[in-house]
Formats: structure tokens, sequence, C-alpha cells
């Protein structure tokens, strides 16, 4: 009875494949990773001012808007308001321009701003130069997401 019972037990042990065991912290740690994350508006406005100031620094060094734009995958335009006007066609953004405008003529401190696009699906990152000119970063809220959970996304 006792070898019986020890062969029983033998051989069920070795039904069980301990191979295929999975590392519990490993798989808990994946789980959290592909776990949807909310993204809030706020944190796409803080994620906005902190490239913005990135690129602003980038741009009075002296680099290319163009070059940067594409780095970054981000409009940059950069001239007087009127011209700026005339390229922005979203009324929401041609209000902050003239207010920025209003700003320089009467030799006011600016600090850089963000608004929404009057549909909300992109953001601007505006400040005057030393030239007296407005340099105008867009950002497409999608783009910006998308930036953000690049660690997480393979």
């Amino acid at each position: 009875m006792k070898n019986s019972l020890i062969v029983l037990l033998a051989l069920s042990l070795y039904g069980c494949d301990f191979s295929k065991r999975i590392d519990t912290t490993a798989a808990v740690k994946e789980m959290r990773e592909r776990q949807v994350k909310r993204v809030l508006p706020q944190d796409i406005v803080n994620q906005v001012d902190v490239w913005g100031k990135e690129i602003q620094t980038d741009l009075e060094k002296g680099d290319s808007a163009d070059t940067l734009g594409q780095k970054n995958k981000v409009f940059i335009a950069s001239g007087p308001t009127n011209i700026l006007k005339q390229a922005i066609k979203d009324a929401k953004i041609i209000n902050m321009l003239e207010a920025i405008d209003y700003g320089i003529a009467q030799k006011q401190d600016i600090p850089p701003s963000i608004q929404k696009n009057s549909t909300g699906d992109s953001l601007f990152y505006m400040f005057p130069n030393a030239k007296g000119e407005v340099t105008v970063i867009g950002f497409s809220k999608k783009q910006v997401i998308i930036q953000m959970d690049k660690p997480l996304i393979k």
C-alpha cells in the first residue's frame, strides 16, 4: 500500500511541469505597465509648458525652427503679430496674439502663455522674443499624449 502511494505521488509530481512557472513579480510589473492610464487636461498643459520652455531655450540659443519643429513634431512660427494672424486662422489664437501685441506696444513684460485653439485639439505656446516679435509653437493634443506615453508603448 505504501509503495503504491509513493508511486502515485511520484507520477503526479512527474506530471507537473515546473519549467513553465511564471515570475509573479515580473508579471505584476508588466500588468501595471500595460494598465490604461488616465491623462488629465492639466497633465497635457503641464507637458506642453515643459516642452515649450525647452524649445524656447533652444530657439534662443540659435537652433533652427524648422529642425526643432521636425524633431519635436510641432508647428513653429515667428514674426510680427500681423503676419502670424494671417498664417493662423483660429479666432482664439488671433485674440491672444492681439493681446500680446498690445503688451509689446505698452512695453510690458510678457511671460510665455499656453492657449487652446477653438476646437480644443491643439495647444499653442506663445512668447515674445528679443526682437519684439512673437513666437508661436503649436502642439497637437494627440501627439502630446502619444509622446507622454511613448515609454509604455512597445
